[in-house]
């Protein structure tokens, strides 16, 4: 892939060069049609006066008696007079030829214009002194001549040459002065407009080596100020994912304090109680767990989190736990369209739907139910079972971390609580209700994601068969 020279990496370069390039086309393109605008301009006027003195000489023409054309005085042109003035008249009948005095010897060379034509025809053409003339003829008809008589006069061009030659100077001097300042104008301003991107870059150096507070201020153009603000936003999400887990790494230790020093005690030479040291490396294992869990919601919640579908991920758990409880007669069924999306990362809400279904499985009789529904702005999912329930002043017990109220029941009694502090991280909660056919039912709130389907959602009722 082709790079750019250093200077061009510059997005003001970059910019800097369009303009100069845009502007100088588009002076170019005035110039040039001022000049010729100009130039056709003084032409004109310069012909102007060159016909005014070709009617003059036709006026005057006349053949002599004995048949030779010439003019009588009736020319008040006294540079007619003056040999080589640069002002000059021809007057041809057949091989016959009279010219002004101030062509002296020489001759004007005819321009081709057809025989008869009243019509002056105009062209440039060279002097006596091969100077450039500006020469117009005409054919007339005089008293005498048995044919046309060809009248021609011409006048020194260099006068009228300079003129256009001083205008083109001061025009193009005119836009290229306006061009230079055109370019430098937008340079200028290109600069200064870049200037805000520069102190934000700067700013962020400073941010990145801890000498700046965030970079959002009323300062910063209308443009930048909400690039700034979430860049700040990025930052602060960072900062907190940081000093989550550095609160994570410190709960994990403070936990397996116990449990280390009661291992150690266990296994004592002098009082060696295997089963003890194993229920703490159990007890160890599932607090690590816990805590890793908590801490990849937490890596995930906000904006590095994905959509998921919690009707297919209810799917998937509920064709595992077929397997798992086939000694079981239970019907598991799953209500909802699977185009509604939580905005969560899918192993978050496998883990979460998974503790839920598992819970419900293990105390259902014979029906275990998920209901995806979505309220405002968030999806609401529910687990319930048909098992013997709950009272409600065991809620808030068996949502504590390894509270178990029934210890014949397997499990490490984290289930809950994992759920309910994942779905904080993302903003959601975790509720325990009543069920309609007695039981439990486990109500969990989960931010909305993007709908899979850009049409109309369609309700639909998914049942499995009995497990």
């Amino acid at each position: 892939m082709a790079r750019f020279p250093r200077i061009f990496r510059s997005l003001t370069a970059r910019l800097a060069l369009l303009s100069a390039i845009w502007v100088t086309g588009g002076l170019g393109i005035a110039s040039c049609t001022v000049l010729r605008l100009v130039s056709t301009e003084a032409t004109n006027g310069f012909d102007v006066r060159l016909s005014s003195l070709l009617h003059k000489v036709v006026g005057a023409a006349e053949i002599g008696a004995d048949g030779r054309p010439g003019v009588n005085s009736n020319v008040p042109v006294p540079e007619l007079q003056q040999p080589f003035s640069g002002y000059y008249w021809q007057v041809e009948s057949g091989d016959l030829r009279a010219t002004s005095r101030s062509l002296w010897d020489g001759r004007l060379a005819p321009l081709g214009a057809a025989s008869g034509s009243t019509t002056p025809s105009i062209q440039n053409g060279v002097g006596p002194r091969g100077e450039p003339v500006r020469v117009a003829e005409r054919f007339v008809l005089l008293s005498g001549a048995p044919d046309p008589v060809r009248v021609r006069v011409a006048m020194n061009r260099e006068v009228l040459d300079e003129q256009i030659a001083s205008f083109n100077l001061l025009i193009l001097s005119t836009f290229a002065v306006l061009g230079l300042g055109l370019v430098a104008g937008g340079t200028l301003q290109l600069v200064w407009g870049m200037r805000p991107l520069r102190e934000a870059q700067r700013s962020l150096a400073l941010l990145r080596a801890g000498q700046q507070a965030p970079l959002a201020h009323t300062a910063a153009p209308s443009e930048i100020a909400p690039l700034l603000e979430e860049i700040d936003a990025l930052v602060q999400q960072n900062h907190d994912t940081v000093e989550r887990a550095r609160a994570h790494v410190g709960n994990l230790a403070h936990a397996l304090k116990t449990p280390l020093a009661v291992q150690r005690t266990a296994l004592e030479p002098s009082s060696v109680d295997t089963r003890l040291a194993r229920e703490q490396t159990r007890a160890m294992e599932l607090l690590v767990q816990h805590h890793l869990s908590r801490a990849r919601g937490a890596a995930l919640a906000g904006a590095a989190a994905t959509d998921a579908s919690p009707v297919e991920v209810a799917q998937e758990i509920a064709m595992a736990l077929r397997r798992i409880f086939a000694n079981k007669d239970l019907e598991i069924e799953i209500q909802g369209d699977d185009a509604l999306r939580a905005k969560v990362d899918r192993q978050d809400l496998m883990e979460m739907l998974g503790n839920l279904l598992e819970n419900a499985c293990q105390w259902a009789q014979h029906q275990v139910t998920v209901a995806v529904s979505q309220s405002r702005r968030a999806l609401l999912i529910t687990v319930t079972d048909d098992g013997p329930g709950l009272s409600s002043k065991d809620y808030d017990a068996v949502l504590a971390r390894g509270v178990r109220l029934d210890e014949a029941k397997p499990g490490s009694g984290l289930g809950l609580a994992i759920t309910r502090d994942l779905a904080g991280l993302y903003g959601g909660s975790l509720s325990l209700q009543e069920g309609q056919r007695a039981g439990l039912c486990v109500a969990v709130t989960l931010p909305q994601g993007t709908s899979a389907d850009t049409q109309a959602p369609r309700r639909r009722m998914l049942r499995q068969a009995p497990i």
